[in-house]
């Protein structure tokens, strides 16, 4: 879907990217990772045009983004900001709008969009239509601004340190709804952040940045178990890998079925899909040693032991 060859950006006679290569799979959430200066801003507005590049090739589907009226690409690339960048005299209905408006989509059609993005990201219509951006919370601007990014139905949307203003419990529960909203939508995201926590949870694959370059990508777990430097060991956690690692580790991976291992009533219970991180934390809470695992329905499924949390993976 997106394609870099050897792109570079200088502004003046500092090089802000040098010569990156990457390349974005249809559908993929792609992360790029890496401490303020990076670069990885400067990488992201270059594909959609919002800074030109000095040299290289940005490609997509296979053509080159020059070839395309600025605008026009912009219009096909849902771009969200950790601002918001919504417009403060204008309604919540009318800010999700406003790139079906510029496309010339006809007003039922419009409305229809606007509603359904609404509910998507749980923001009642009735309720949040004709309120103005100053009478949102962070979080509620927050998912108005991811709303207009996918008005027009793109196929890629750019997020730029999104969530970064906003404080951990809302942060936490809009990450939990872009998930959510890629599971069901399958868009091609390349997403900016400082915070390798929220890179780790996120993305389909990391980029590591550092000084213009890319020093190393991977999926998060193939980033845990070998990062390529010392640099990207110490953007991991360094010595807290291990509870990172855990913490991308579902319960259902190292579980025991019912049929081999009865629960014991006293033990305290975790869910199927919680994280190795968490079921650790209850043990030690606890100072136990096993754990109920149950479903959905809080019907217990197997058992997890701390030897069982604590075995190599397969």
């Amino acid at each position: 879907m997106i394609e870099l060859q050897e792109v570079s950006k200088v502004f003046g006679r500092e090089r802000a990217v040098d010569g990156i290569s990457l390349t974005v799979a249809n559908g993929e959430l792609c992360v790029l990772v890496g401490t303020s200066g990076c670069g990885k801003s400067t990488t992201l507005r270059m594909i959609n045009r919002l800074i030109e590049h000095s040299a290289g090739q940005i490609l997509i589907d296979g053509r080159q983004i020059r070839s395309f009226n600025e605008q026009v690409l912009r219009r096909r690339i849902g771009y969200a900001i950790q601002n918001t960048g919504l417009f403060p005299h204008w309604s919540v209905a009318r800010n999700i709008g406003l790139v079906p408006r510029l496309l010339k989509w006809m007003p039922a059609r419009i409305d229809v969009r606007v509603t359904e993005l609404m509910e998507l990201l749980g923001l009642d219509p009735a309720v949040f239509a004709e309120k103005m951006p100053a009478q949102l919370s962070g979080g509620q601007a927050q998912r108005v601004g991811v709303a207009r990014a996918l008005a027009a139905d793109p196929d890629i949307l750019l997020m730029d340190e999104p969530f970064g203003a906003l404080d951990p419990i809302t942060r936490e529960t809009l990450q939990d709804e872009l998930l959510r909203l890629q599971s069901r939508l399958r868009k091609t995201i390349v997403f900016v952040t400082h915070d390798m926590d929220e890179a780790l949870k996120l993305a389909d694959r990391i980029v590591v940045m550092s000084q213009g370059r890319i020093v190393q990508q991977g999926t998060p777990q193939a980033l845990l178990r070998e990062p390529a430097n010392g640099f990207v060991e110490s953007l991991l956690g360094g010595a807290d890998r291990g509870l990172k690692q855990a913490g991308l580790t579902r319960v259902a991976a190292r579980m025991q079925p019912l049929g081999t291992s009865r629960p014991s009533r006293s033990d305290p219970s975790v869910g199927i899909d919680d994280s190795l991180r968490l079921a650790l934390s209850l043990m030690l809470w606890h100072h136990c040693e096993s754990l109920t695992v149950v479903d959905g329905t809080g019907r217990p499924v197997g058992t997890l032991s701390l030897h069982d949390l604590l075995k190599a993976a397969p």
